[in-house]
């Protein structure tokens, strides 16, 4: 049985109906933008806009799809906790086999029962976009190298970053030599 994204990608355009597609290449343009991200919950992404080209290559035994990602997400800094805009491009592949039931074979195969007549690529696309993400959420640095993060938030954290030391502490550690 597939997966019910449907508590989850309530934005049906991501639906490909592959049933009667003829053997062969298959082109989509996708722009994904604030409504996508809303459908999901836990997200990093505050907003975005991102266009996706989808190739689609259609084979009597599987399908390959082929999802290439270009534009900016905003996100929080973990730095300074202000909105910045990350731009993201990359590509993924998933390749879909016909079989009996569904399951994921691996992170880029899955099997769809025969009976199947579409295919939902909400979450798939969710969780590229994800990958694509950047560990670290911070402003850049402009072309001086210099951070773009809110300068009072720096001059905070670093006057944080390094505690006084108590003359006291000093002073015994004179003791130990």
């Amino acid at each position: 049985m597939p997966p019910n994204f449907d508590n989850v990608y309530k934005n049906k355009e991501l639906v490909i109906p592959f049933k009667g597609l003829s053997i062969g290449f298959h082109n989509y343009n996708f722009v994904i933008n604030n409504s996508f991200f809303e459908d999901f919950e836990f997200t990093d992404i505050k907003s975005g806009s991102l266009n996706l080209s989808l190739s689609l290559e259609k084979e009597s035994n599987l399908m390959r799809f082929d999802f290439h990602f270009t534009g900016n997400v905003w996100l929080n800094c973990d730095r300074c906790l202000e909105m910045y805009e990350q731009p993201l491009e990359g590509d993924f592949q998933l390749i879909v086999k016909y079989g009996e039931l569904f399951r994921e074979i691996s992170d880029d195969m899955i099997e769809l029962p025969f009976t199947e007549s579409r295919l939902d690529l909400g979450q798939y696309v969710y969780e590229y976009i994800n990958l694509l993400l950047p560990i670290k959420h911070v402003h850049p640095d402009d072309e001086n190298g210099i951070s773009t993060c809110n300068p009072e938030m720096l001059k905070k954290l670093e006057e944080t970053a390094s505690p006084k030391v108590d003359p006291r502490w000093e002073e015994l550690k004179k003791l130990k030599k």
